[in-house]
């Protein structure tokens, strides 16, 4: 997909919008960004100030620099090979000739702990049934739809082109997902994936709760999506996830 593609314009409601942007919401709840428009805004911040911000995370962590950076990226987080990795490591958890086969690795947990693959078979044991049909995609997901954000806050896109990217990853996620608490843990154990961290550094008797010495990679991550799934006025808390888009 290139930049100079004519996209369709896309007709959505206000509660569509609403659903699409919120895919967006622990980055733009970490970022202190409202819901309420498909531009980041920022109360604190000016909107010179939000745009700058903007353009040093497209540059610097997702390397877009451009309109066709950003629509290859869109592309990428449609099914990124991570995401594709786990949930193989999910699918052939149970079957030892599978995983020595496919990543010519002996089976034993402590061989390959602290590897990415020990890291994958680590999480996808845990959560091979809840996450059986999405996997870590949310990770992919919400990246995207914030990246969406951006990239119209910065001028890369215009905001009907946004609706239709977001309106393309809206349908990518609604029949992964049943419900909101799925797609954060989903998300969740995606950036767990991403940053490497074990599921020894998880407590699995409660909600997203990880141990003190990890805080600074995924503890507030955590704590943020605890926030919004017990905010009654959260949208997370009011859509519902079988909206038609």
């Amino acid at each position: 997909m290139h930049s100079n593609i004519e996209v369709s314009a896309v007709l959505l409601s206000q509660e569509q919008k609403q659903w699409l942007l919120s895919l967006s919401g622990h980055l733009s709840m970490q970022n202190g960004y409202s819901l309420d428009s498909l531009v980041n805004t920022n109360k604190n911040y000016t909107q010179e100030g939000i745009i700058r911000g903007n353009q040093s995370v497209l540059k610097n962590a997702y390397g877009v620099n451009s309109k066709e950076d950003l629509i290859n990226t869109f592309d990428a987080f449609c099914n990124t090979n991570r995401s594709q990795h786990f949930m193989m490591c999910m699918a052939e958890h149970v079957r030892q000739d599978l995983i020595s086969k496919r990543y010519h690795v002996d089976r034993d947990q402590n061989e390959n702990r602290g590897t990415e693959l020990g890291i994958m078979l680590g999480w996808g044991e845990r959560h091979k049934t809840y996450l059986a049909r999405c996997g870590i995609r949310a990770f992919d997901i919400g990246r995207y739809a914030f990246l969406c954000r951006c990239g119209v806050t910065v001028g890369l896109i215009t905001e009907d082109e946004a609706w239709y990217y977001l309106a393309r990853i809206g349908k990518v996620a609604q029949p992964l997902f049943t419900n909101w608490q799925e797609f954060a843990t989903s998300y969740i154990v995606g950036r767990c994936v991403w940053l490497e961290i074990e599921t020894k550094d998880y407590d699995f008797d409660s909600n997203f709760n990880f141990r003190y010495d990890v805080a600074g990679k995924v503890n507030d991550a955590a704590q943020d999506l605890k926030m919004i799934l017990s905010d009654d006025d959260h949208p997370w808390c009011q859509l519902n996830w079988e909206i038609v888009i």
